[in-house]
């Protein structure tokens, strides 16, 4: 059960539909689903609605799989794909992108720092101190 009277303020001055958006696993789709199965307006403030309206919200979010079951939910599947060493689980363990997505220009967010700019960048703190000579 999802206990919203505890929620930080900033979520009480919210609006029912933001509210339910940012619960992870809960998206605009859901949120409407619950907004119309109980004839709430969107743009009603959490902080407005009656202690039963909220214990019916909390008892349809149960029926979903949200937070941490959703999480353990997904990290179960990235686990099994790299547990029977198909593609994507391969490409998941290496860090590259999983989806086909092309890495020979990009794929900066997924691959991290070039590591030939780390090296230059350790090889340059290295011989700050060398000036080089003529050739005569």
């Amino acid at each position: 059960m999802v206990n919203i009277k505890d929620s930080s303020l900033n979520f009480l001055n919210k609006n029912i539909f933001s509210y339910l958006i940012s619960l992870y696993g809960i998206g605009k789709f859901r949120a409407k689903y619950i907004c119309k199965s109980l004839n709430l307006n969107y743009f009603i403030k959490v902080k407005f609605l009656c202690d039963k309206t909220l214990f019916k919200i909390s008892k349809i979010i149960s029926n979903f799989n949200v937070f941490e079951s959703l999480k353990k939910f997904n990290k179960d599947n990235i686990d099994k794909l790299i547990s029977i060493n198909c593609y994507r689980g391969i490409r998941h363990k290496k860090n590259l992108p999983v989806r086909g997505q092309n890495t020979k220009n990009n794929a900066r967010t997924r691959k991290g720092l070039k590591k030939n700019i780390l090296f230059k960048k350790s090889i340059n703190n290295v011989f700050k101190g060398k000036k080089k000579g003529k050739k005569k």
